[in-house]
């Protein structure tokens, strides 16, 4: 009986490593799909945009950035605009950006944003609620080129590709 027993112990202690193990597999398995779960929601891949090519586009300033949903559910458009002077000719490039609402209409005019010397850049980044924006279009862009301060050339407001391709 005594090595009847001890084969009992032996398979009781094998049983709850068992047991142990198992639910430890459980508990990493719950954490790592409340990982996934958790993080689902707070933030989008960007979009690459540019205004090259449409109404908004003149020569010797290019806008171009990204743009995203995130924040807590992704509840916020991000976008960010960079404007960089695009021709060696002494003047300079300027961007305006404004937002598109999702009942119609735009916001006011943010900006300018300027660009002064061949291949030099500024940057920023705006963000609004998300459902405010317009789902397709959710932001438009103007370029203009100055010189000596004064804007001397300016695109039409438009929506940048690839959010104009719809």
């Amino acid at each position: 009986m005594f090595i009847r027993n001890e084969g009992i112990n032996v398979q009781r202690k094998k049983d709850q490593r068992t047991s142990r193990s198992w639910a430890l597999v459980v508990t990493s398995g719950a954490l790592a799909l409340a990982g996934v779960c958790a993080s689902a929601g707070t933030a989008q891949a960007a979009t690459g945009w540019n205004a090259t090519g449409t109404g908004a586009d003149v020569v010797g300033a290019w806008a171009h950035g990204e743009f995203w949903y995130g924040g807590t559910a992704s509840d916020t458009g991000y976008a960010k605009v960079t404007i960089t002077d695009s021709q060696p000719d002494g003047a300079s490039g300027r961007l305006y950006f404004r937002w598109r609402w999702a009942v119609g209409g735009t916001s006011g005019a943010y900006g300018p944003l300027t660009a002064s010397g061949y291949q030099n850049e500024k940057t920023q980044t705006y963000s609004y609620v998300r459902q405010g924006l317009d789902s397709w279009d959710p932001f438009e862009v103007k370029e203009c080129r100055v010189d000596d301060g004064v804007e001397v050339d300016c695109g039409d407001w438009d929506v940048p590709e690839p959010f104009n391709s719809h």
